[in-house]
């Protein structure tokens, strides 16, 4: 067999080695720990595990590996429940010339595209890393202007990182539900993808592992897409990002995400951004110290939690998590009188043991608690969980009804 242009080791031993000396420049000390732990059950899967993912994959030199560091932590991030290979390959991204400033800015993004659950788990990894590599780190401050307008804001991300006119996304969203065609503009965009903390590609391809991790976002995958191609994004680039999720969320989702790849660079060839597109929408944000304000009482009365133990609990990391959680959680959405407080607390409880993953076990905790202190019944949180079994399985919610006698329990109930 000939070496092609990226010259992959044609040998079995070859590629064993490549990949070798790449897991040692990913790992630092002890790389191959995880590797002779495995070979001792199965020689088979370590060297498969080296060949494959660093001697075939992460080699190819059509994506640095800062940036397929990023993909990696943005997929596993996503998956929600592989925090020791998340937590390898965080400090991966350090050893490979990532900055500590990347890994935070990741969990900022994940906050939008997968949910404040995922963020919060993994900016505990982080906290552990920085202090393992003593690391002294101090967050860059957010923007907690009043002055500022998010919704505007969102609007002039959207056309610059979507790469087209943000009023078709508002107005599809808005037939549906207002409230959400505007808080995805504030927050998603305005708020989060508004940080400067990753250029334009990266944060791209972030989102893009995400997404395609997360399965069936097929739409929004091929948005973002389209816009990584557009923005200038080299396609070799993006195919390597896809290629690597087989590495690390399986075939099946890499398989899924060139099927939303052939879709969008058949719309790219064929669509062109139109600069001289003028935004209609003048919507103004409420500010922040309005949202913080109705955000801290809903904090109090679903909870009885502290809102400033809450904000400050992240602030050797990430402070505007904690004041997000506060201002767009609670005082955005939870505070709203269209579900009484019980209702919402046991919904909440039902969407965290549906996804039961290992990032929503302290969530579940928190929310059963907040439904009992709403006023539901040890028989009303149970038969919540009960009640997903035919939709989720047996497993998952075995999981989740142990969780939640133990709160019970401690509770007297």
């Amino acid at each position: 067999m000939q070496e092609t242009a990226m010259t992959k080791p044609d040998t079995q031993q070859a590629r064993y080695q490549q990949g070798l000396n790449l897991l040692a420049l990913i790992g630092g000390e002890n790389f191959d720990g995880p590797i002779n732990n495995l070979a001792k059950l199965s020689t088979k899967m370590a060297r498969f595990t080296v060949e494959f993912p660093y001697g075939d994959v992460l080699s190819d030199k059509s994506l640095d590996l800062k940036t397929r560091q990023i993909c990696t932590i943005s997929s596993l991030i996503t998956q929600g429940s592989n925090q020791s290979q998340l937590k390898f390959h965080m400090k991966g991204l350090l050893n490979v010339g990532g900055t500590p400033d990347d890994l935070v800015e990741i969990m900022y993004l994940s906050t939008a595209v997968v949910g404040f659950p995922a963020a919060i788990n993994a900016i505990g990894l982080v906290r552990e890393i920085f202090a393992e590599l003593s690391i002294g780190y101090t967050p860059k401050p957010g923007n907690t202007n009043d002055d500022h307008d998010r919704y505007s804001t969102g609007l002039m991300v959207f056309k610059a990182l979507m790469q087209e006119p943000s009023s078709p996304y508002v107005s599809t969203l808005s037939k549906d539900s207002p409230e959400l065609a505007k808080w995805s503009m504030e927050f998603f965009f305005g708020d989060i993808l508004y940080r400067e903390g990753l250029d334009f590609s990266t944060k791209q391809l972030a989102i893009i592992s995400m997404l395609a991790t997360y399965g069936n976002r097929t739409k929004t995958l091929i948005q973002h897409m389209r816009a990584t191609l557009a923005g200038g994004v080299d396609l070799d680039q993006l195919v390597e990002a896809l290629i690597q999720l087989s590495v690390y969320s399986g075939f099946p989702t890499a398989l899924n995400a060139f099927a939303a790849l052939a879709v969008a660079v058949d719309h790219n060839e064929s669509n062109e951004l139109e600069s001289n597109v003028q935004e209609s929408d003048t919507r103004v944000s409420e500010s922040h110290s309005v949202r913080l304000e109705r955000g801290l009482a809903a904090l109090v009365a679903s909870s009885g939690a502290s809102g400033e133990k809450v904000i400050r609990s992240f602030d050797d990391i990430a402070p505007d998590i904690g004041r997000m959680i506060v201002e767009h959680s609670y005082g955005d959405i939870f505070w709203r009188q269209n579900l009484d407080l019980k209702t919402r607390e046991l919904t909440a409880c039902a969407a965290l043991a549906g996804k039961g993953t290992k990032t929503t076990e302290t969530p579940l905790r928190v929310h059963i608690n907040a439904a009992i202190s709403a006023g539901a019944s040890r028989e009303e949180v149970l038969e919540t969980l009960l009640n997903l079994l035919p939709y989720c399985g047996y497993p998952s919610i075995q999981d989740a009804i142990s969780i939640a006698t133990k709160e019970l329990s401690a509770r007297g109930i």
